[in-house]
Order: C-alpha cells, then sequence, then structure tokens
C-alpha cells in the first residue's frame, strides 16, 4: 500500500509541474490574446468589380473598387447595409461616375455612427451600367473592420 503512494506522488511531483504550467500559461494567452482585437479591414465585392481597399471610421467609411471588367462602366449609386453594431448607420455614397476599365474609384459613405474602437460589419451594393446600356446592373459585397 505504501509503495501506492509513493508511486501516485511521484507521478504527481513529475507531471503536476508540467499540467500546472500549461495551466498558466492557458490562463496568460486568455488574458492577453482577444480575438475581437485582430479584426482587420476587408472588403469584397462581386464581379466585374474588384475591392482593392477599405477605411472604417467613426463617421465614415472608404470603399476603393477597381472595374475588372473589360469594359468601360458608369456607378451610378452606392448603398451600405450595417449588420454590426446594431445601431450603425451610414448615408449613400458619393464619388460615384464613369469607371474606365482597369481603373479604380474611391466611394465614400459619410455621417456614418459608428464609435470608436466598434467592430464593423456592413454588406455593400453597388448599382452600375455600362458605356452604351440603360441596364442597371448590381455588384454586393461585404466590409469589416474596426471604427
Amino acid at each position: 500500500m505504501k509503495r501506492k503512494g509513493q508511486a501516485a506522488m511521484e507521478f504527481l511531483m513529475t507531471y503536476g509541474w508540467a499540467i500546472l504550467a500549461a495551466i498558466i500559461v492557458i490562463g496568460v494567452l486568455a488574458i492577453y490574446f482577444r480575438p475581437s482585437t485582430l479584426v482587420t479591414e476587408s472588403a469584397i465585392v462581386t464581379a466585374p468589380l474588384y475591392a482593392m481597399g477599405a477605411t472604417i471610421s467613426p463617421t465614415q467609411i472608404q470603399l476603393e473598387i477597381k472595374n475588372n471588367g473589360g469594359e468601360s462602366m458608369i456607378t451610378t449609386a452606392a448603398s451600405v447595409t450595417v449588420n454590426t453594431p446594431a445601431e450603425g448607420t451610414c448615408a449613400a455614397a458619393t464619388g460615384t461616375g464613369a469607371l474606365a476599365a482597369g481603373a479604380t474609384q474611391i466611394l465614400n459613405f459619410n455621417t456614418c455612427s459608428f464609435s470608436a474602437g466598434d467592430t464593423v460589419n456592413a454588406d455593400v451594393e453597388i448599382l452600375f451600367t455600362r458605356t452604351g446600356s440603360e441596364l442597371p446592373l448590381s455588384s454586393t459585397g461585404t466590409i469589416t473592420g474596426k471604427a
């Protein structure tokens, strides 16, 4: 019986320190590692447009788009629907107009109502027509980042 107790004590002394160290490391990582702080600004839109990048501030979202289509187009309107934060809003975009094939354009969504540090997730819709056409087309996507 004494031998079993000694073996158990030796096991705990040998591996207990490793287990304790692992628990401490996990605790330290949990304190300093917050996944919400790792949000980067990103944007994705459907073809024929390409999102070059986005910046988000408490009062404005800027989206740079590129015409990856083979022909010129005219962006007629763009809107953002804010998913998070729930109370966030933005006005319709300014900066729409003619967009040549391969050219870039910056869309500004002003009068946004975010707080500094908010994680923003929004859906974007860009309306456009091809040069020489009256058919309205759209490109949709998402914008994510921190205000």
